[in-house]
């Protein structure tokens, strides 16, 4: 899953397609990362 820069929607990318917004068709696309922190065993 991916998020426009200029109008922030959620956009889906499949292989192949061109790495543009469908909304807008601005160019510039952020992929959107899961909110899950990431636990590290000191050592």
């Amino acid at each position: 899953m991916y998020t426009c820069a200029q109008c922030s929607k959620d956009v889906e990318i499949t292989p192949g397609s061109p790495v543009r917004c469908p909304y807008c068709g601005f160019k510039i696309i952020f992929k959107t990362r899961p909110k899950v922190v990431k636990k590290v065993r000191p050592q």
